[in-house]
């Protein structure tokens, strides 16, 4: 079963606030701000989407949806670099990402925040 969203994307006078992209066949969706980020990572992501996020900094949430097969190292490396581009890391950044279902959040964490189960969890270094 495939979910439409795109009427929640890309509006600047409704929540959430989230960019719908393609790369290749798969689709990609980036959170624009930390109300939109949470809305993504714990509404949208289904458990085997990828998730990713620049380490340490604040930035978009990316989620590239998995329906029938898993990306490629080429798409994960370009959704890295929009992960890097739409963070406040300056230079080089880490971005980690996993399957959504390692990625929790917990009532007394602020808007945006999140927990990464790291044991599950990869890590790229993006220079922008």
């Amino acid at each position: 079963m495939i979910i439409k969203y795109s009427k929640f994307f890309e509006s600047k006078d409704k929540f959430p606030n989230i960019k719908e992209i393609k790369i290749d066949d798969f689709t990609v969706l980036i959170g624009k701000d930390a109300n939109s980020n949470d809305y993504l990572t714990t509404i949208v992501a289904n458990p085997e989407d990828i998730w990713m996020h620049a380490k340490g900094v604040p930035g978009s949430h990316v989620v590239i949806k998995v329906f029938d097969k898993l990306p490629e190292k080429s798409v994960i490396m370009q959704s890295a670099e929009i992960a890097a581009k739409n963070s406040k890391s300056k230079g080089s950044s880490t971005i980690v990402y996993c399957k959504a279902k390692f990625v929790t959040k917990k009532k007394d964490m602020k808007p945006g925040q999140v927990s990464v189960d790291y044991k599950n969890a990869e890590e790229i270094t993006i220079n922008i």
